[in-house]
């Protein structure tokens, strides 16, 4: 079954925490969701939910959201965990904290990489008008008067015939690009194969550096908050790795952890968190803060992200503007100069 959005689980982990702390019984708590859900899959889903509480089986929340499916698994090891520990309502809220971070972090990540895919076809567009549509209009105007197009207009000139003769073709190919994108984004296993590759080539950038840490220290502030040692937390953070490289630094950090050094030491050597993390973390030990800090950490790293994206797209948008005006400016100069000699002499 389809996992259900982060905007629906952020929604639905608030309203149930609100519903534990009031002291109302899940089910019947569910059922008030029911009559209040708007949407028809909403309804269906925790309809669901509560027929899989009333069935014969367990009537734990935990085993009823499993069995209704739409939750991703480490949700549901949450939900587990916050049974377990009597604090299912702070697990909730947790969980609700974390989904809208992370819907946050993708929200601006899809901004830095939308604008300057906007932009870019936008560039293409202008270039195709003034090359297919523009220049044979100039190119007119100058057989009327006997003239012919310098070199510089001319090579352009020839660079639209061939756009304008080959057109179907660019168009098929552009068209193939967007179906493989369109995939890619559908399929999990290919989308993930494509997250993989991006982490593999760009994980050492800034950016990505900034947003694994933010959603290392956001899981691993939630899962310490529900009561769990640090091993424990560290094997749960595994399920909440978006990238190989994320996973293969948390495995190591359990390693170094087994070897007898400390948290602090794992992550520093690692290089999970930057080193001025590694420092309040440090301090969180001594403290006996860590959960606290870690949350601290997640929001800094989400403010570190977020100015990275906007760094990315404060050098792009004028490198896009400028290229635009060039090519444009080249394109009008290289026939208005000889229009301007003409009217001149």
């Amino acid at each position: 079954m389809k996992t259900h959005s982060g905007a629906f689980l952020s929604a639905f982990c608030t309203e149930l925490a609100m519903i534990i702390e009031t002291g109302i019984p899940i089910a019947d708590g569910i059922l008030m969701l029911i009559d209040d859900e708007e949407t028809a899959a909403g309804k269906q889903f925790l309809t669901r939910l509560y027929k899989e509480m009333q069935s014969g089986e367990s009537s734990a929340f935990s085993a009823a959201a499993e069995r209704s499916g739409g939750f991703p698994r480490y949700a549901l090891s949450m939900f587990v965990i916050g049974e377990k520990t009597g604090r299912l309502d702070s697990v909730l809220r947790s969980l609700s904290l974390y989904y809208d971070r992370d819907m946050k972090i993708k929200e601006s990540v899809r901004s830095a990489v939308v604008f300057p895919l906007v932009l870019f076809a936008l560039l293409l567009g202008v270039m195709w008008i003034l090359l297919t549509q523009v220049l044979p209009v100039f190119e007119s105007v100058f057989g009327q008067l006997g003239m012919s197009f310098d070199s510089t207009a001319g090579m352009l000139m020839k660079v639209g015939n061939n756009l304008e003769q080959f057109s179907v073709v660019i168009l098929a190919v552009i068209a193939a690009i967007a179906i493989v994108i369109f995939v890619t984004y559908k399929v999990g296993a290919l989308r993930n194969a494509f997250k993989s590759a991006f982490s593999h080539l760009f994980g050492n950038t800034r950016l990505l550096r900034s947003l694994s840490a933010a959603r290392f220290s956001s899981s691993m502030s939630m899962t310490l908050k529900s009561g769990l040692d640090i091993d424990e937390s560290l094997e749960l953070a595994l399920a909440f790795a978006q990238n190989r490289q994320t996973a293969d630094k948390i495995n190591e950090c359990r390693r170094v952890i087994a070897s007898g050094r400390t948290f602090n030491d794992a992550v520093l050597e690692t290089r999970i968190l930057s080193p001025i993390h590694c420092r309040m973390l440090a301090l969180s030990f001594k403290t006996g803060s860590t959960d606290e800090i870690m949350e601290v950490i997640a929001e800094k790293s989400d403010e570190e992200a977020t100015l990275a994206i906007e760094m990315l797209i404060g050098r792009i948008e004028p490198a896009m503007a400028f290229i635009m005006s060039l090519l444009i400016g080249l394109v009008l100069l290289s026939v208005m100069f000889p229009l301007l000699a003409v009217m001149s002499a």
